[in-house]
């Protein structure tokens, strides 16, 4: 029985720590949370938190890399959302320039090909609002 009890602890608490989620996951959700909610300033500080975590691309694994990315491409899309807002000419052509270069980061770090369509169509639709600009 004392055996039994202690291997259903056992198989909770390693299903607990597999469905845990790292750091990076929840900051990347918070960042999403902000910007379904139209709040892309604080969306783009999450994702930046992210990018700065993960500055040493070379130490990362393929799961981080796929996090960097990702974020890469949500900080370009609530840059372009700032764009969008921008009162002056001149702050939307900053902000869609700063989107252009993290989409461009992101498309490059992309591991699976349908994440690489995914960004390079984020950066065409961003390319072609800059240029309207």
């Amino acid at each position: 029985m004392k055996l039994f009890k202690s291997s259903i602890v056992f198989i909770i608490l390693l299903l607990i720590a597999q469905s845990c989620k790292s750091d990076s996951e929840l900051t990347l959700e918070r960042g999403n949370y902000f910007y379904s909610n139209e709040k892309y300033e604080n969306a783009a500080s999450e994702f930046k938190k992210i990018i700065f975590q993960y500055s040493d691309i070379g130490s990362l694994d393929n799961k981080e890399i796929e996090i960097l990315a990702h974020a890469y491409q949500q900080l370009a899309l609530s840059q372009a959302k700032l764009a969008n807002q921008a009162s002056t000419d001149r702050e939307k052509i900053i902000d869609y320039q700063h989107a252009l270069d993290n989409i461009k980061k992101a498309e490059s770090l992309a591991i699976k090909e349908g994440k690489r369509s995914e960004y390079r169509k984020t950066r065409l639709g961003i390319e072609q609002n800059l240029k309207q600009k």
